[in-house]
């Protein structure tokens, strides 16, 4: 995966412009978009006390994203299955950033046999799960859960960036977060900067939402949801 143009050094002006209209401006409703609240909703998913458990604030902050969680989903991530999410959540660091995982440690944090890995598979449904979650959904609730750590899948900004599959975004974000010394995650950090949002939001945040609006503006097609 190259670069995406909106994200590289020559558009930092035009990208924090996105970042700031995602966070501060005002729909026809007189609001801003729903989506700018899932960050920050009730505190945040990984703030402390919440951060190895999925709350009923969670299942809401993603309502924000245009999320609708099934009822078995709510049971089995409340009540069923609460207490192996809580478990691998907790061997999943919360201060972590995608851009600070050296290659060396990738494998462990994000592979396929990771504690991450292994929350995707529960909540799509691999390891013994039925709940409808699909690709979107399920990154959704791991980014409100590591927000530092995990991306979100969205049709969106997949084809905004050119990106493989849901099954390999972790591993095309890192390589392009962590290539050039961090360029792209300093670059990132510094459109924040610019952007004038209402709180701080993770790198991977930024990127997302930056892709989100440019390819909104592109034409593609949106999912569901007025994320």
């Amino acid at each position: 995966m190259d670069l995406p143009a909106i994200l590289d050094a020559k558009h930092i002006d035009d990208a924090a412009d996105l970042l700031h209209r995602y966070y501060r401006q005002k729909l026809t409703s007189g609001h801003v978009r729903t989506g700018a609240r899932f960050d920050t909703w009730a505190g945040g998913g990984d703030a402390p006390g919440v951060a190895n458990r999925i709350t009923a604030d969670d299942l809401v902050a993603l309502a924000l994203l245009g999320e609708e969680i099934t009822g078995p989903a709510v049971v089995g991530l409340l009540e069923t299955k609460a207490a192996q999410i809580g478990e691998l959540l907790e061997l999943i660091p919360a201060d972590l950033a995608m851009e600070d995982v050296t290659p060396v440690e990738y494998f462990h944090v994000l592979g396929k046999e990771s504690p991450a890995w292994l929350l995707w598979d529960l909540f799509r449904g691999y390891k013994g799960g039925q709940w409808k979650t699909g690709a979107g959904k399920a990154s959704k609730l791991l980014a409100r859960k590591r927000p530092k750590l995990i991306p979100i899948w969205d049709a969106t900004v997949a084809r905004s960036a050119g990106l493989g599959t849901s099954l390999t975004q972790w591993e095309e974000w890192h390589s392009l977060l962590t290539m050039d010394d961090r360029d792209l995650a300093r670059r990132l950090a510094a459109v924040q900067s610019r952007a004038d949002l209402p709180a701080p939001v993770s790198t991977l945040r930024v990127m997302d939402v930056i892709l989100w609006m440019d390819g909104r503006r592109r034409g593609y097609k949106h999912v569901a949801g007025e994320d």
